[in-house]
């Protein structure tokens, strides 16, 4: 059995020497129907000149890849769903990381609650911090006997984790989130506008979204500070010109379900607003009560919005980033795509392929795996990407995408900051 090292005998890893050779690249790859449901190369940028067999294939592969998101982006309803991938791309904490700074905060506690709760991970190796933090949390409802020292730790972890998805933003390229945000927002006039949730606590989308001049209807009002009320999701923005008698619908603006909380999210006199880092933001943290809160409000109205928006007719389910590690969603995810029969689907993350093979315990994930069966059946309506977010980014259809005007607005807002 693996026991923790004393902290005595641990010291934390010392940065690595900054390296010139950057990592090598992670390959694209897709499997749906029209690949056969096999896993294939995918080329990572377009080359007209590819004269031999193997390059025409993986050009052939970008095509189709590039044709299935275009026919998710034009689906009468778009509903996009954005996981941990995208703000990990551009420095954001992924899980690993989390464990790594609640570990080194504080050795010997770390250790001491390791004890507590049974958990064996090495002290010089990587574990799961929301299996740890379930455990903690189990140890805090006890009825009799409860540790005090287990639910500071659990406060104290919790605050490492919000200022670790704080922080990063400070310094991060959002150049991809903010296109894949114009390509978004861009809607067909008449068409719904697109409906974007996110498991993210950061504010990656709506930095993006205000440097790409793009309206985000997120559930807050319009008071100071900005007041969630679940109704706020019915409205829209329309211009009425001077010259003319009738409004049209305002370019730009999408909306936005935050399925876990947010680092802005406050509660002030029983009411949730929105607050630059609150003391006590309002979270889902990961653990494995995360289920039984998102049937408290505010989370309840952000998942009834995604149930109801896949329910939705012609529907257009773009996933990018999400590892299907949540089973709340992943459940509401797979039993919408068994039943809304109209709905196209596009899951786009890391490591997918690896997600979809058994025998990788530590990156298989079930549900990613029923839905490479379905595309094994000739479901035609599912398509599988292995990509990173850049890649991802580069291979989504931006025709008419970017308008004189975006041009403009982009130059200027450069200029003013």
């Amino acid at each position: 059995m693996n026991t923790p090292v004393p902290p005595e005998q641990y010291s934390p890893p010392q940065p690595a020497e900054v390296s010139n050779v950057p990592p090598p690249p992670w390959p694209i790859r897709i499997c749906s129907t029209a690949t056969a449901s096999k896993w294939t190369d995918v080329a990572s940028d377009e080359d007209a000149n590819s004269l031999d067999e193997v390059s025409k294939i993986r050009q052939e592969n970008r095509r189709r890849t590039k044709l299935d998101l275009s026919a998710v982006l034009g689906s009468e309803q778009l509903v996009v769903l954005i996981g941990l991938g995208p703000s990990a791309a551009i420095g954001g904490p992924k899980m690993s990381d989390l464990w790594r700074q609640v570990r080194d905060k504080d050795l010997a506690q770390f250790v001491d609650i390791q004890k507590k709760v049974g958990d064996n991970t090495p002290l010089a190796e990587t574990g799961d911090i929301e299996s740890l933090l379930s455990k903690c949390q189990a140890l805090t409802n006890i009825p009799v006997g409860a540790d005090p020292i287990v639910n500071t730790f659990i406060g104290e972890a919790e605050k490492i984790i919000t200022k670790a998805c704080q922080d990063f933003i400070g310094a991060a390229d959002l150049s991809d989130h903010e296109h894949l945000v114009r390509i978004l927002a861009r809607r067909t006039q008449g068409k719904p506008r697109t409906r974007v949730f996110t498991t993210n606590y950061d504010l990656c989308v709506e930095q993006a979204a205000a440097a790409s001049g793009v309206i985000i209807v997120d559930g807050f009002g319009r008071e100071s500070p900005p007041i969630f009320d679940g109704a706020n999701f019915d409205i829209d923005f329309v211009r009425r010109r001077m010259e003319s008698k009738g409004s049209e619908f305002v370019e730009s603006v999408l909306h936005l379900a935050k399925l876990h909380g947010s680092v802005d999210w406050s509660l002030h006199d029983n009411k949730v607003v929105r607050k630059e880092r609150p003391e006590v933001p309002i979270i889902i943290y990961p653990r494995s009560d995360k289920f039984e809160l998102t049937y408290r409000q505010p989370f309840l109205e952000m998942m009834s919005q995604l149930q109801s928006a896949l329910r939705q007719p012609n529907i257009g389910l773009l996933i990018i980033g999400f590892g299907f590690a949540d089973v709340h969603l992943s459940e509401m995810i797979l039993s919408a795509v068994k039943r809304n029969l109209s709905m196209r689907v596009v899951v786009a993350t890391l490591g997918c392929e690896q997600h979809c093979d058994p025998a990788n315990a530590w990156m298989y994930r079930k549900k990613i795996h029923l839905l490479e069966q379905l595309i094994s059946q000739g479901d035609s309506r599912i398509t599988l990407i292995s990509s990173n977010f850049p890649d991802l980014v580069r291979l989504v259809p931006d025709s008419g995408t970017e308008t004189e005007e975006d041009k403009l607005r982009s130059v200027l807002r450069k200029l003013i900051t």
